[in-house]
């Protein structure tokens, strides 16, 4: 999202004003990390100058150092409490952190002062909606619609919510509302979550393709894709689309690109990026599934059997139960092991039932 209109003139007269017009000229030209360092060597000479802050926080979020952008707007109110783009900076870069309690408090006040700020009834949204509370959401979306009638991402965020509030036939009418746009990564996104809901995992991945060429910057859509092709069993592609995304040290990164590395036979390659994903997230039950099987196939199993038995309520097939009996056939651990083997056929049993 591009705010061009938050850009301020030059702010004082003992700032250099060589340096800060090659700041606005790099900022302007999309060179924002560059502009970045100029306006951070400024600020340094004028810390309580609060557009000059606003100014480095416009820069940090469009370079993608959101807490970078977050901690300059909040310096920024620190010296002018009242100053609306600042706090609206503020929520957004909290919103890209996935702060969402924290975007909510800052939005919320940026649309109580102006009722007509669009940027921020829509990021205002997208907040609640990622919070759980799609009722509040649906209303901030609704307005912003309104304001924002050709914005891809307002229609899907308004479909999202009004499906979360089971309103199925208000939600069709945002998601034709959003077929009707110009394709956008929003509508090639809801193409491929309608194909994923029916296992139509391939045609999901070109859509999530589709959609990444569009926003090749947009984590979600990446790790959509990466799913997307997980799920198909093209393990190779999987990890080249999920590389780019291994130093954020997201834990569903970690976990697929490890996941990926089991399933081709790479078991110890794998362990250091499950055992990562799992740092982060240690309620992961996947990746616990997908290190116990890889500790097994590493002769580890007395390591295995631990995290096999968590992540049995994850099970669908029963082949994590089967591994798991393997570990305690190979610790000597018969009685277990028997009890393991007749919970494994007894959901193969299941299974063929219901077929």
């Amino acid at each position: 999202m591009v705010w061009a209109w938050v850009l301020i003139a030059a702010a004082g007269l003992a700032l250099q004003a060589e340096d800060y017009e090659r700041a606005r000229q790099l900022l302007t030209a999309g060179r924002a990390a560059e502009a970045a360092v100029i306006y951070r060597q400024l600020a340094r000479a004028d810390a309580a100058n609060a557009d000059l802050l606003l100014n480095l926080s416009i820069a940090l979020y469009q370079a993608k150092d959101f807490r970078g952008a977050a901690e300059s707007a909040a310096e920024a109110l620190r010296v002018k409490p009242d100053m609306l783009p600042a706090r609206l900076f503020l929520g957004a870069s909290y919103l890209e952190l996935g702060e969402y309690p924290e975007a909510i408090a800052a939005l919320d006040r940026v649309v109580a002062a102006n009722p007509n700020e669009r940027n921020g009834r829509l990021m205002l949204g997208k907040a609640l909606l990622a919070a759980g509370q799609p009722g509040r959401a649906a209303e901030q979306l609704e307005a912003a619609t309104q304001m924002l009638p050709a914005n891809a991402a307002a229609w899907y965020a308004l479909g999202r919510a009004r499906e979360a509030l089971g309103q199925k036939d208000a939600a069709h009418e945002a998601w034709q509302r959003l077929k009707a746009l110009p394709p956008s990564p929003e509508s090639h996104r809801h193409a491929a979550e309608v194909d994923a809901a029916d296992l139509r995992w391939r045609e999901a991945a070109l859509e999530w393709q589709a959609a990444l060429r569009l926003a090749p910057d947009d984590r979600d859509i990446r790790m959509g894709l990466a799913e997307a092709l997980y799920r198909s069993r093209d393990y190779t592609a999987a990890m080249a689309v999920l590389k780019p995304l291994l130093p954020t040290e997201l834990p569903g990164a970690l976990f697929l690109y490890g996941a990926s590395l089991v399933n081709l036979q790479q078991p110890a390659e794998a362990i250091p990026y499950l055992r990562a994903a799992l740092a982060r997230d240690p309620h992961m039950l996947p990746a616990c599934a997908a290190l116990g099987q890889a500790l097994l196939q590493t002769g580890k199993p007395e390591q295995a059997i631990p995290l096999l038995a968590e992540a049995r309520s994850v099970d669908s097939d029963g082949s994590l139960h089967f591994q798991l009996f393997r570990a305690y056939q190979l610790t000597n651990r018969k009685a277990e092991a028997r009890q393991t083997l007749a919970e494994y056929q007894r959901l193969r049993a299941s299974l063929a039932a219901a077929r």
